[in-house]
């Protein structure tokens, strides 16, 4: 095996350094406002490495904490009841899928914010409370706001997006109705406008559903989580509804979730999510590939 260049080797140091004092940066004090107006839902399946530090960095942050756990097959129902005493558990087979446990949560909490999150993932120091700031600015009418997500090795996750345009409708159509000919060479692909995620604050039109803030009279407006989609695309839909109902939604990038370990749906599911999307939203949903 080839030994690593000097100066790869430094910056995979230097890398290393950053995430250590990102780590030990103490936590801003907790806003009284968020302790009082904010209730998490924690949907975990196997999280059990995870869920731990998750609950542990909203402990005294917010009013309250319920934990949904979609048929672990490992001990994230023991670790929470056994370090968490405080903290409601509830049960729900992996076939009710995310959009369920959301709505289940929500049932259970009686705070005007709800914050989201999948077990894996892990707000950053100040990130709640930028959202926080973000969801607060009731002129712009934000229902929904969500955070930058970066995986353990500082790759920027998918995050926000927008819908297709009109333009890139009729492009999509045009594609899948006229024959290109031969000697023009394959067709490109219309570009996947999905995997876009803005640098600074940005209205957009869906949303992360890893981890996202969302106003109660939003969420309810909007007939909360399409429990038809498991996982994938979900987010989408729900964001896309709130839109019509005339409120915002909002990319914040400064405030930073860690999303440690992706979940991998079944090409089936998929399949069929993204179907329902384009039965919901026409040729549009051909471009809203979320993998």
């Amino acid at each position: 095996m080839n030994p690593r260049p000097p100066e790869r080797e430094e910056r995979l140091g230097e890398e290393a350094e950053a995430r250590r004092r990102l780590g030990e940066r103490p936590e801003p004090e907790p806003l009284p406002s968020t302790r009082r107006t904010i209730g998490a839902v924690v949907v975990t399946f196997n999280d059990a490495d995870h869920i731990a530090p998750t609950i542990r960095g909203l402990a005294g942050r917010i009013a309250q904490v319920v934990v949904a756990d979609l048929g672990s097959k490992d001990r994230t129902r023991q670790t929470v009841a056994e370090r968490f005493p405080a903290v409601e558990l509830f049960e729900l087979p992996l076939e009710a899928g995310f959009g369920a446990a959301v709505n289940e949560g929500a049932r259970r909490l009686g705070q005007e914010l709800l914050l989201v999150l999948h077990g894996d993932a892990r707000l950053r120091p100040g990130g709640l409370e930028r959202l926080y700031e973000t969801i607060s600015d009731t002129q712009r009418r934000v229902g929904c706001c969500g955070p930058r997500l970066v995986a353990p090795d500082g790759t920027v996750e998918l995050s926000a997006g927008f819908a297709p345009t009109r333009l890139r409708r009729w492009r999509a159509a045009w594609t899948q109705l006229v024959p290109r000919p031969k000697l023009l060479g394959p067709r490109r692909r219309p570009k996947r406008v999905a995997r876009l995620a803005p640098a600074v604050r940005t209205d957009v039109d869906w949303v992360s559903g890893a981890a996202m803030l969302v106003r109660r009279e939003a969420f309810d407006e909007a007939g909360g989580m399409d429990e038809r989609y498991f996982l994938l695309y979900g987010d989408a839909d729900f964001c896309l509804r709130l839109r019509q109902a005339g409120w915002t939604v909002t990319y914040e990038p400064r405030a930073r979730a860690i999303h440690l370990d992706r979940v991998a749906e079944n090409v089936r599911s998929r399949r069929a999510a993204r179907r329902r999307l384009e039965r919901r939203y026409g040729l549009a949903g051909r471009l809203f590939r979320r993998s």
